[in-house]
Order: structure tokens, then sequence, then C-alpha cells
């Protein structure tokens, strides 16, 4: 899946249209994000890894933690809130548990 694919995949689920290109940028930067998320909980003890696997699954992540983080922008301390019903609570960390819980950190010798 290339860049361009990822930024369709996140065109129609934030924005509802994949032609919509206004917020590429901060796409593109979000994809950036996740991929350092994953590199550091796929690879904790080699620093030396930049890129990450080319595969269907990692990329998939890649684009659906870059989703989550695009939506938590601005709101990425709640911890709780309510509003006529609506309830929102963050736990800790920046990304969700179910999320996070799909990377096995690779092991090693430490360096």
């Amino acid at each position: 899946m290339s860049q361009e694919e990822q930024l369709k995949i996140m065109r129609l689920d934030i924005l509802g249209n994949t032609e919509d290109n206004t917020k590429d940028e901060v796409f593109v930067n979000m994809l950036n994000n996740a991929k350092v998320v994953a590199l550091n909980t796929l690879y904790p003890y080699n620093q030396e890894i930049q890129e990450l696997p080319n595969n269907y699954r990692i990329i998939n992540w890649q684009t659906r933690c870059a989703i989550e983080l695009y939506k938590k922008i601005g709101t990425t301390n709640v911890q709780s809130y309510s509003e006529n019903g609506l309830s929102v609570t963050f736990l800790t960390g920046l990304i969700s548990t179910s999320l996070m819980n799909e990377l096995i950190p690779k092991a090693g010798v430490p360096r």
C-alpha cells in the first residue's frame, strides 16, 4: 500500500471524500507520527531501524493509528469530559490500548 493509498483512506474516513486533499499535509504528519510509534514499539532497543516492514498489516496499522491521532488533535490530554449525555474519556497514552496491543515488540540482543 502506497502513501497515496493511505491518504485516500484517511480522506474517506475523516473528510468523507477521497478527492479532498486539503488536509494532506496534516495527514502525512500523522502517518509519520504513527510510524515513530510503531518503530518505538516494535524495535524498542534498536534505534538503527528507520523504516517499517513493507507489509499490508503494518501499513494498515499505521493508517488506522494516524486516523486515531488525527481525531485526538486538541484532546490528547482529556481524561474525562461529559456534556448533554456525551461522555469522553481517554486513558493514559497517545494511542488506544486495543491498537497498541496489535504490535508485538521484537526481541533482540541489547547493543
